[in-house]
């Protein structure tokens, strides 16, 4: 996983699979670094995983609601 910071919006690229152990591990890095610099913007690359995983509806949706920002998904 890589998350860096450019032009107001972390970027974060997944390289590992996509299962419950690296959503949770990715959902607390990426909010902790949300709350802690107030970044609003940011754009998640899945690597080629199906937008329609459940984890990461989960994940978008957990985003949505507890942070008043965009979560994009490449």
């Amino acid at each position: 996983m890589d998350i860096f910071y450019s032009d107001d919006t972390l970027f974060v690229n997944v390289y590992e699979n996509i299962n419950e152990d690296n959503i949770s591990s990715l959902k607390t890095r990426v909010f902790k670094i949300a709350r802690d610099y107030d970044i609003e913007n940011i754009v998640l690359n899945t690597n080629g995983y199906r937008k329609s995983n459940y984890l990461l509806k989960e994940f978008i949706n957990d985003y949505e609601s507890n942070f008043n920002g965009i979560l994009g998904l490449n």
